[in-house]
């Protein structure tokens, strides 16, 4: 049982058991820690930078056998505290010191028992509504439009998904993160990119900067909540993302605090 950790550089702060790096874009990444690469046995590191995390999650599909995987960031990874979302009780964990990831052990006795299916990122509010318009805010229409198209080649049953999805509430679990069995993943691997093979069959990036050029991990995104929105039978557990980064953030604000303490207390 593994979480993989993706990264694209060396990461700071040491893992906990359970959690294992790979180097994303290993084709054209150094490996100073010699951390496993995203391009050996079937693969497709080369298309790191319009795939993001899933050329991790490719390899994960095509070459992993543990009876249970998830995918983390290298920044990101779930909280152990069930809080519903990055909120001011999480602030408090920050401040006070109390933040975790969660043991994988937990996870992969949550999957085994069969007490989840799935634990996936808490959703997050986007800044636009619906979702559709979120999207095209940031990137191009045309290419939710050729999405669109693949599912309806592909597989028309999830059509109706897709529509709710993008044209409901503005929030959705993002980073292409969760925890389930091999098994889980596989199933949903070969639905995920099958359509995204098929919408880069009809995607011209020539025009793309390096951020639109990621346009293959942010349609994963939307996919993986299609995906949850259509196996409406699945057991999801919604567990807040901890971002390490956030840390800094705390650091500041409580800084502050004591600041305004020391001013009213004088």
């Amino acid at each position: 049982m593994t979480v993989y950790v993706i990264t694209h550089k060396p990461i700071e702060s040491p893992l906990d058991k359970g959690y294992t790096p790979m180097l994303i874009g290993a084709d054209f990444n150094k490996n100073p820690k010699h951390y496993m690469t995203d391009n050996t046995g079937r693969n497709i590191s080369s298309k790191n930078k319009e795939y993001c995390e899933l050329t991790g999650l490719y390899w994960m599909w095509k070459n992993s056998t543990e009876k249970n995987v998830g995918l983390n960031h290298y920044r990101r990874f779930f909280f152990s505290h069930d809080i519903g979302g990055r909120n001011a009780m999480y602030l408090w964990l920050l401040i006070t010191g109390r933040a975790h990831t969660i043991s994988e052990n937990t996870l992969s006795n949550w999957i085994d028992t069969k007490k989840y299916d799935w634990i996936v990122a808490h959703p997050e509010r986007m800044d636009a509504k619906p979702l559709y318009k979120q999207f095209i805010l940031h990137h191009n229409e045309k290419d939710l439009e050729h999405t669109r198209d693949a599912i309806k080649k592909l597989y028309p049953d999830y059509l109706p998904s897709y529509d709710k999805f993008l044209h409901g509430k503005a929030s959705m679990s993002p980073y292409n993160m969760f925890y389930t069995s091999k098994e889980n993943m596989d199933e949903y691997c070969e639905w995920l990119f099958n359509i995204l093979f098929e919408v880069e069959k009809h995607s011209d990036l020539s025009g793309y900067d390096d951020y639109q050029r990621r346009l293959f991990g942010f349609l994963g995104e939307r996919l993986f909540n299609v995906w949850l929105m259509h196996h409406s039978n699945l057991k999801i557990k919604y567990l807040t993302v901890y971002n390490t980064s956030d840390t800094n953030r705390a650091e500041m604000i409580s800084h502050v605090k004591n600041g305004i303490k020391k001013v009213f207390h004088k």
